[in-house]
């Protein structure tokens, strides 16, 4: 009876609002240093009710990884698929990464930076969905750059493929200096200063 009273009460909590929860923690902490009881504490989900949901603190960490890839200005990036994308829409996206992931007053942290330094260099598998994400944004990047070179917005002979590489690396580097306490009218002259220099 007991048991069974343990499992009615894990399916209570809201599994996708825990998740959250969790990405922020991970986002602040890294892997390594966030504890099964961390999470417990910020998700107020007992161990039993996260074990049963989510699986074993890997498994947990490899589904927040994926919620965040999907946070990160999804929609803002699909933008850059549509025929009139422009050099606008670029800005857009590193305006709003800029200001939620490297300037708020208690800042989360960025959980792709954190798994890249702390795991992924003796992690093959967390490597492999690191390096996935990073092609599928510098793809976009890259689409929406060729859009912006039809509207004469970049100039014509711009490599569009080595500015997408280009602007995820910005990306990530703006996330670590932002990490580090960097201003953001500094963040935001390196956004502008890159793009510029497409121009």
């Amino acid at each position: 009876m007991s048991i069974l009273f343990c499992m009615v009460r894990t399916r209570t909590f809201d599994p996708a609002t825990a998740l959250t929860q969790v990405v922020d923690l991970f986002s602040s902490k890294g892997y390594s240093e966030t504890s099964m009881e961390d999470i417990v504490k910020a998700t107020g989900v007992s161990r039993y009710g996260l074990y049963g949901t989510f699986g074993t603190k890997r498994e947990l960490f490899e589904q927040a990884l994926d919620r965040y890839a999907d946070s990160m200005g999804k929609q803002a990036f699909l933008r850059l698929l549509e025929p009139d994308a422009s050099l606008d829409n670029i800005r857009a996206i590193f305006k709003e990464r800029v200001s939620d992931m490297c300037c708020e007053e208690e800042s989360k942290g960025c959980l792709f930076i954190h798994t890249a330094m702390e795991l992924a260099p003796k992690d093959d598998d967390l490597r492999d969905v690191l390096q996935r994400f990073m092609r599928r944004m510098s793809k976009l990047f890259s689409v929406g750059l060729e859009s912006a070179k039809a509207k004469g917005e970049v100039r014509a002979e711009l490599d569009v493929i080595a500015a997408g590489d280009l602007l995820t690396s910005t990306m990530f580097g703006l996330a670590v200096l932002g990490r580090s306490g960097f201003s953001r009218e500094v963040l935001d002259g390196i956004v502008e200063n890159t793009l510029r220099a497409m121009r």
